[in-house]
């Protein structure tokens, strides 16, 4: 089955810039200037500050490991993480992130040990989520099921919740409820993933036409790409071997 990679990571920003310095290390992180990002922060952090409670550095920290993520340095961005969480050590941001962190390296026991903490902090949808999604990955659609749902019952306005939960029923072979996920997707989003999604469960459960449809409108939204072209291509064929009414 073939779908449309949609790579999403959440960067979950600190709510009050603190200092000048800070503000321009987000603003290089944000032009993807992530070298120079890390010297200003470089510049800023003092590590014998950490505990001390007015001092920038769980968000300098923060910062950093969102930079050295981007550029694949993943042992730092670990470290930096992990010292947040123990910098605050009241609040799942840290641990939430080092999840997505090790689920985008394919590192799904540390994800789930990560994300698992994280709950334990406070009772949040990002880390069901997570354990929703390497569950998943892994091929457990039972358990993925079961996260997602509960994801989405703690934050029923997030669309990629609904766009994976989708993904796990159509594997289970239940097209209808995958249908149903991906249309309040859609609703909250116009993803081309989730438009792409949705002709898939409709081909899946047999509703071709409405399902070219779809497939029409995500060929509109992204020209040229494959994927949406293959399935077009695909449901075609279908549909011209289709007893005619």
């Amino acid at each position: 089955m073939m779908r449309i990679i949609l790579t999403a990571a959440f960067l979950i920003l600190p709510n009050s810039f603190l200092f000048a310095s800070y503000d321009e290390a987000l603003k290089l992180y944000e032009a993807k200037k992530y070298a120079e990002s890390l010297k200003v922060i470089a510049g800023e952090l003092d590590v014998k500050k950490d505990m001390e409670k007015d001092a920038p550095n769980y968000n300098l920290r923060f910062l950093a490991a969102h930079n050295h993520w981007k550029t694949g340095n993943i042992t730092s961005a670990v470290s930096h993480l992990k010292r947040c969480a123990e910098i605050k050590n009241d609040i799942p941001d840290p641990l939430i992130d080092l999840a997505l962190l090790m689920l985008d390296n394919k590192r799904y026991g540390d994800a789930n040990f990560y994300a698992q903490s994280a709950i334990k902090k406070a009772y949040n949808p990002a880390s069901y989520y997570i354990l929703g999604k390497s569950a998943m990955k892994t091929g457990n659609y039972y358990k993925a099921k079961e996260y997602l749902e509960k994801a989405v019952s703690l934050d029923p306005e997030s669309w990629f919740y609904y766009n994976d939960l989708g993904m796990v029923l159509m594997n289970m072979k239940k097209f209808s409820e995958a249908n149903t996920a991906f249309s309040a997707a859609a609703s909250m989003s116009d993803s081309v993933e989730v438009i792409n999604n949705l002709g898939l469960s409709l081909e899946l459960a047999g509703r071709l036409d409405e399902a070219m449809s779809y497939f029409n409108k995500a060929d509109e939204m992204m020209p040229g790409n494959t994927v949406i072209k293959e399935n077009i291509n695909r449901l075609k064929g279908k549909i011209n071997a289709a007893p005619k009414k």
